[in-house]
């Protein structure tokens, strides 16, 4: 049975890189999802797979893993010493930083600080404020 790497639309951010590498992206939802292929052998991909469903293919008889990807731009199928999913999920870490986020009068008496910083005793109001701030 095929093993289902990834699934969603993609687009070619970067052909032919450093030793033969092939980048895909694609955004699903909030998340954006990078495929990296690395040795890349097979046909030229279109710009843009939609749908696109990237399988390990088992009937490969090369020491280099196969992979198929269905998409409705049609099958292609390659040949890579690498395939490499990378996930980022900017969401899920925000609720984490948010409790430290800075409110507007806090950004706006720190810039007038750092423009202090610079005059005598800048150093000494910093501090002071930044004591104040967490005490």
């Amino acid at each position: 049975m095929n093993e289902v790497i990834s699934t969603g639309s993609f687009r070619v951010v970067e052909r032919h890189g450093p030793a033969g590498r092939l980048l895909l992206r694609g955004r699903i939802d909030d998340r954006v999802e990078y495929l990296v292929i690395a040795g890349y052998a097979g046909p030229e991909l279109p710009q843009a797979l939609t749908n696109a469903t990237v399988r390990v293919d088992d009937n490969a008889v090369r020491a280099e893993t196969a992979w198929r990807i269905t998409s409705n731009e049609g099958i292609f199928n390659l040949r890579a010493r690498a395939l490499d999913r990378v996930e980022e999920c900017p969401a899920l870490y925000q609720p984490m930083h948010s409790k430290f986020a800075l409110a507007m009068t806090d950004r706006l008496a720190v810039r007038v600080l750092l423009g202090l910083l610079r005059l005598p005793g800048g150093a000494r109001l910093l501090r002071l404020w930044h004591s104040r701030r967490r005490g």
